[in-house]
């Protein structure tokens, strides 16, 4: 079966600072098509501070982080879905209006309900978001990443506030991802489980 994603990420050199304080000095790695990285270390490190450099929404001290297709640079927009740390907890819509607000911008396939009880959340539409758990926004952003179609995948906390369950649908669908040919970036304190994939592991220290 040929991988629905062919995507590679390049980092060269990449130093990023949070004020006078450097967390990430010259940074190189490669990623590929069903690869996955799992950042790790303490609190204040600089995990969100990564994954926010390689989506392009922070401009780095110095060094690239490249999205590549086929030797064609790819914008982080046409490359990437983020699932921040903190969801959208603050929205003034509904569960059912917030999801088709993000199906219709990148094209879902599947219907809103049918989305929605991909993740566990049926017959929630009129739900309004900011009543929703911890565990039901994760569950919401999971299902924004799954709607955007993108090769790869940036999560941050993927599995805070999540039960046995929840936990297990991030594994699952995380692991259909990568075998798609996807590619994911994982910032979290605690491993985050993909069937038939080890994930690579980077581990950012002080003064790293």
């Amino acid at each position: 079966m040929t991988p629905r994603y062919n995507i590679r990420l390049n980092v060269q050199d990449l130093t990023l600072s949070r004020g006078d304080q450097t967390l990430i000095s010259d940074l190189t790695l490669a990623l590929g098509p069903g690869q996955a990285l799992w950042l790790t270390g303490p609190n204040g490190i600089g995990k969100t501070t990564l994954l926010l450099a390689c989506a392009g929404l922070l401009t780095p001290d110095s060094g690239t982080a490249q999205w590549i297709q086929q030797d064609s640079e790819l914008s982080s927009r046409e490359a990437l879905a983020y699932a921040a740390h903190r969801g959208p907890e603050r929205s003034g819509l509904t569960l059912g209006e917030e999801l088709a607000f993000w199906q219709s911008l990148n094209g879902d396939s599947l219907s809103l309900e049918e989305r929605l009880t991909s993740v566990g959340l049926a017959g929630r539409t009129k739900t309004p978001v900011i009543g929703l758990s911890a565990g039901q926004r994760r569950r919401l952003s999971l299902a924004r990443l799954m709607a955007s179609d993108r090769a790869a995948w940036l999560m941050d906390e993927p599995l805070a506030g999540l039960d046995t369950d929840g936990r297990a649908l991030v594994t699952s669908t995380l692991s259909r991802h990568l075998t798609d040919g996807g590619m994911a970036l994982i910032a979290s304190h605690q491993p985050v489980p993909i069937n038939g994939v080890e994930a690579l592991k980077l581990v950012l220290e002080p003064g790293a």
